[in-house]
């Protein structure tokens, strides 16, 4: 029996031999052996070996036992089956084009442009077939030639797949069939029951879930298989209907590259014998990505057991779209009862798409409502709100010292510029984020030894593009309490005021002007001049102090400066954050970074006037 003081505990190989030798040493038969000149120093590497290995596989086994210790992929996704999550697939970039046939010889009504008709792009020097869905119908808008507008192309390949390829019956009879390309896109299975290679009859339909289906529904279902790939089986007459083991299975399915065509944008055709198709592209390719990685299958199966499909809670909302709509960076949901005006019995939805500041198509806003609103409760209906960003002006005074540092300020100053950057991925850019100056303050002490001290200041900016020449109402929330001024006074002037809201310039009938609030919570239009800036309108708006809510009114702007207006607002808090709806996002070139050299001055020598050198004190 091994000794109890002396346990094999280590994992290392070595280790684990030293501790047999430590346990044979302790035996009085053993004792004065020499273990390493003799032939049993080869069996306590035999020993120490297996032990090695032992402990390697049971270390292994039990970590890939739980979802979040599994290291295998095949492991992963076992367990995400379990939680009755499916890993998203690769998906096909999608790009909307106008269809304009030539055919003089036509005199139809109307063309079709049928399933799969394939279209062609290069893009990035590399060549990409894309494929319609469905059939689109193009009308004669002139002797002939044919228009069909908003036909929607996918990037891939169609394969088709009988059940001769991956038809299985299990032990219980349950009819599986397993594709063998890891490249498909789930999104495009289609399966036909008992049909022929040439018959598209019988189709079966994919369900994601068994709630609402009857034992005679014809659906199938879609689960992860092993090394990407994915698996369709049936409801065994409980959960839709069972084809019979002798009946054809096939499926037809697209496979693509996934984010790589993202971007194309010039395509050509020639799906029609005789004619000439000219394609005009709506909408480039986008929303392609890549298959499902392993931190967000350890991330979202969990929570996808939570919410079960449903949108219930405004985080139920975020996690089913970022699970749906990979292309989704951050999601913000909230009540229309926040709305302004409020919009009861609605969920409001703002997204953020691959860190673009780019307004986001209605193409894309409708798909995401379509998929809301299947999983919403009665009586809820979503709704898409455009998203709104928030920028800040930010100054960094930095102090430093050339005693401990090389370092020249333009070295530190882009060492500054780096860090502000860095801090802003990792800790904004997504919606209901606060930029903490403390936190980024020390960060931009700790740059370099050279940096005594640091002073940071931060002014948050909203941007409006007006329409030009049109009256708007626009509000602007920046959601914090407000600097408010002494109101102001036409005999002191504008030289020592300091407003809370104010903007860049922009031409109102004819005069360069900006915006001011003036201490009373009123919003005045202020001529841009630098030496006698005249007051033109005294009540363009309002400002709320307590909530820093600005509203305009008439607003009709002729011209602008740049490709928006800057409003800025003096808050009372030094930490900015997010207005709801409203995504977090610092550019360089709103952050200004002063350098200030804090020269070394040596001490001045001083004598002492009580005692001298070399002086004497008698008692």
């Amino acid at each position: 029996m091994a000794n109890p003081k002396t346990p094999i505990t280590e994992l290392d190989f070595d280790s684990i031999k030293a501790q047999l030798r430590l346990y044979l040493q302790t035996q009085t038969q053993f004792k004065d052996y020499n273990f390493e000149g003799s032939n049993l120093s080869v069996l306590l590497d035999v020993l120490a070996f297996n032990s090695y290995q032992n402990n390697f596989y049971t270390n292994m086994a039990i970590n890939e036992m739980f979802l979040d210790s599994a290291v295998l992929k095949n492991s992963i996704v076992s367990h995400a089956k379990e939680l009755n999550y499916l890993p998203r697939s690769r998906k096909s970039a999608k790009a909307i084009v106008t269809v304009t046939i030539t055919d003089n010889d036509a005199t139809d009504s109307t063309i079709t442009i049928p399933t799969y008709a394939s279209f062609s792009a290069t893009y990035q020097g590399e060549s990409y077939n894309f494929v319609t869905n469905e059939s689109y119908t193009a009308r004669r808008t002139a002797p002939g030639i044919y228009t069909a507008e908003g036909v929607e192309i996918f990037e891939g390949e169609i394969l088709a797949s009988f059940q001769k390829e991956g038809f299985i019956v299990d032990s219980d009879g349950i009819l599986r069939v397993n594709l063998t390309n890891n490249e498909v896109d789930t999104d495009s299975l289609v399966v036909f029951v008992d049909a022929e290679e040439t018959d598209d009859q019988n189709i079966f339909v994919r369900a994601n879930t068994i709630f609402g289906v009857k034992p005679t529904d014809k659906v199938f279902y879609v689960e992860a298989y092993l090394d990407d790939k994915y698996a369709i089986y049936f409801g065994k007459n409980q959960f839709g209907e069972q084809p019979e083991e002798f009946e054809d299975v096939r499926v037809r399915y697209r496979i693509c590259s996934g984010a790589e065509p993202n971007g194309a944008s010039s395509f050509t055709s020639s799906f029609r014998e005789g004619s000439t198709i000219a394609v005009t592209t709506t909408s480039a390719a986008s929303g392609g990505i890549e298959r499902e990685s392993l931190e967000s299958i350890r991330y979202f199966a969990p929570k996808a057991l939570q919410i079960q499909e449903r949108a219930i809670t405004t985080n139920d909302y975020e996690i089913l779209l970022k699970q749906a709509f990979p292309e989704i960076t951050a999601v913000s949901a909230y009540g229309g009862e926040q709305l302004d005006p409020p919009q009861y019995g609605r969920v409001a939805i703002s997204v953020f798409l691959n860190g673009s500041t780019e307004i986001v198509s209605s193409t894309l806003s409708n798909s995401y409502i379509s998929y809301l609103n299947e999983r919403s409760p009665l009586g809820i209906e979503p709704i898409f709100v455009q998203t709104g960003f928030v920028y800040a002006d930010i100054s960094v005074a930095v102090k430093y010292t050339r005693k401990t540092t090389e370092k020249t300020a333009a070295d530190l100053e882009a060492l500054v510029r780096t860090a502000v950057a860095n801090y802003s991925s990792a800790n904004l850019e997504d919606f209901n984020k606060t930029l903490r100056v403390s936190k980024l303050s020390s960060i931009v002490d700790g740059l370099d030894t050279g940096i005594e001290s640091n002073e940071i200041t931060i002014t948050p900016i909203i941007e409006y593009s007006p329409p030009v020449n049109f009256n708007t109402n626009p509000t602007f929330k920046f959601e914090a309490e407000l600097v408010k001024p002494y109101p102001y006074k036409s005999t002191n002037g504008f030289t020592n005021f300091k407003p809370s809201i104010k903007s860049s310039t922009f031409d109102i009938k004819g005069t360069c002007v900006f915006m001011q609030d003036d201490g009373d919570g009123n919003i005045m239009l202020v001529t841009d001049e630098v030496s006698n800036p005249q007051i033109t309108n005294p009540t363009a708006g309002t400002v709320d102090y307590t909530t820093g809510l600005v509203k305009l009114t008439n607003f009709n702007v002729e011209a602008f400066t740049g490709a928006a207006i800057k409003i800025t607002a003096n808050t009372k808090e030094k930490d900015v954050k997010a207005p709801k709806g409203r995504v977090f996002i610092v550019r360089d070139t709103d952050v200004k970074v002063t350098m200030d050299l804090e020269e070394f001055k040596a001490p001045v020598a001083t004598s002492s006037a009580t005692n001298p050198p070399n002086s004497t004190t008698t008692s």
